[in-house]
């Protein structure tokens, strides 16, 4: 796993709309900055089971965000 810009967050689920990014932005900041940290976080932790707590708490941020996404999309 790598650490993502919310811009590429915004090419993974097709958003292009100025106007939802926008909206977007606000909803995401946090969530994308929390996997960020997970990815450094991962990214120096040594332990594996540790890794892989590590691991399934991004994905679990992941779907958070895909959440997040989805249902403003689903809101226009």
């Amino acid at each position: 796993m790598e650490q993502k810009t919310i811009e590429l967050f915004f090419q993974e689920y097709h958003v292009t709309n100025p106007d939802q990014k926008a909206k977007l932005l606000l909803l995401l900041t946090d969530t994308i900055y929390e996997y960020n940290m997970g990815v450094v976080k991962l990214e120096q932790e040594k332990d594996a089971f540790k890794k892989k707590q590590i691991e399934t708490d991004l994905q679990e941020t992941e779907d958070k965000i895909k959440d997040i996404i989805n249902d403003t999309l689903e809101k226009k």
